[in-house]
């Protein structure tokens, strides 16, 4: 498996989403609209019309599944169209691995960062009670901030890790 142009492209877009989603806990917009273009282009320049076709439904997928969660207010605007931009240089199939991939280390992340918030016993035990009324009322309610309100993660590492995680599993087709 050799790293390809592309790869060395969105490689250095996740790496400049996940420093400035660490030091200022946003994902610009000009950082997330050129990169959809330039996964696109590269895309379109490396096979024509097939390319553009592929990475424009990889950006629909990647749009698709995390405006949902953005809906729910779950993800910010900047973490879905970063997603979308990695979509559009992973195309469809790969965007849907990665997804899965993003999920599982951003539960991973969002325990850590809650732990140092507010102590990882206090952690795992809203956790515990946020699982069973989950179960025994059947509903996801989402904390409020007189509820104590959890801190903001940094979705764009999450974003990160999965995406290379899932283009080591499954490089770029």
């Amino acid at each position: 498996m050799g790293i390809d142009m592309t790869a060395i492209i969105l490689l250095l877009i996740m790496g400049m989403a996940i420093a400035l989603d660490l030091r200022w806990r946003t994902i610009p917009n000009w950082l997330t609209g050129p990169s959809i273009l330039v996964g696109l282009g590269l895309h379109t320049f490396m096979n024509q019309f097939a390319g553009f076709v592929f990475s424009l439904e990889g950006a629909a997928v990647g749009l698709g599944l995390f405006v949902v969660l953005y809906a729910c207010g779950w993800m910010g605007a900047g973490d879905v169209k970063l997603f979308a931009a990695v979509g559009s240089f992973l195309g469809p199939a790969q965007t849907i691995s990665a997804a899965v991939a993003i999920a599982l280390v951003g539960g991973l992340v969002a325990l850590v960062v809650l732990g140092f918030h507010q102590g990882w016993r206090r952690t795992g035990l809203w956790l515990w009670s946020y699982v069973q009324a989950m179960l025994l009322t059947g509903s996801v309610q989402r904390l409020t901030p007189d509820q104590g309100g959890a801190p903001k993660v940094p979705y764009a590492v999450a974003i990160g890790l999965g995406t290379i995680g899932s283009y080591w599993w499954y490089p770029l087709g």
